[in-house]
């Protein structure tokens, strides 16, 4: 019971602290960049499988403050097509008497060598022991992709909206699916180093801000960093990619909560 009691205010700080749900976070290399994901995450933003090359297998995990209980399994795969890019992706949070589910399918098209638009339905649905019953949604996503020069990319998403309750009783889960306005941008300013910056708002936060970069240090070796205001996270990230595999590492840091890691592991074809 005392562990449940402490899980359960955990999750309220973090929802307070991050301002999004737990489920909807982009990929570990993201994560190493300030979190920015609206224009180079296909788990975060649906509009960016519209501009892959080929397909891949994700799987991510991120764990908060060292804690099992509050860490997030990620896993997704995408086909890109000329005619329609299309993916699904799978999100799970929590352990066994406290988890968050998601279940997501995502399709970018490209209309114009300039503009890119995806669109993806999430099924959300909350399992607690303590629940007689467990509330469950369907929301959307809306995403857009600029390319107004070379080497840079704009982009905005709206999240969770619109959403649609299936079943819910007496409990507010906005933490699981909150609405969020975001736009964001990357831009290459040399081969090796790459820019990203995202700004959001949502019902908690009236704005905030992340921006990251990525350098490639040496062929196929890359180092990250980043800094998420609202509240204040610095994050480190590394990354290396062999032949047709891709693994990422990062890590965030709470002046309060301390340290967050995560790894992820991505296969092309």
């Amino acid at each position: 019971m005392k562990r449940l009691v402490l899980l359960c205010f955990l999750l309220e700080i973090s929802s307070c602290l991050y301002a999004v749900d737990n489920l909807r976070i982009p990929d570990i290399r993201c994560m190493g960049m300030g979190i920015c994901g609206v224009t180079n995450s296909l788990l975060f933003n649906p509009a960016v499988v519209g501009l892959e090359s080929s397909g891949s297998v994700d799987i991510n995990y991120f764990n908060y403050y060292g804690l099992k209980e509050l860490g997030t399994v990620n896993m997704a795969f995408s086909y890109p097509n000329n005619l329609l890019s299309a993916g699904v992706n799978i999100s799970s949070f929590g352990y066994d008497r406290y988890r968050e589910s998601m279940f997501r399918i995502f399709l970018g098209k490209l209309l114009t060598e300039k503009w890119i638009i995806g669109i993806s339905i999430q099924y959300t649905f909350l399992q607690a022991k303590l629940l007689k019953e467990n509330p469950q949604y369907l929301s959307a996503d809306v995403g857009i992709l600029f390319i107004p020069v070379e080497k840079l990319l704009i982009g905005m998403l709206i999240q969770n909206f619109p959403s649609v309750e299936i079943r819910k009783k007496d409990i507010d889960i906005e933490s699981i699916i909150s609405y969020s306005l975001q736009i964001g941008f990357q831009w290459k300013i040399i081969n090796n180093l790459l820019i990203v910056g995202n700004a959001e708002t949502d019902k908690q936060t009236t704005l905030s801000g992340r921006i990251g970069i990525e350098y490639q240090l040496i062929d196929h070796f890359y180092i990250r960093a980043g800094i998420k205001v609202t509240p204040l996270l610095p994050t480190l990230g590394i990354g290396y990619r062999l032949s047709d595999f891709v693994v990422d590492v990062a890590a965030h840091y709470h002046p309060v909560l301390g340290v967050s890691t995560g790894i992820g592991l991505k296969y092309c074809f």
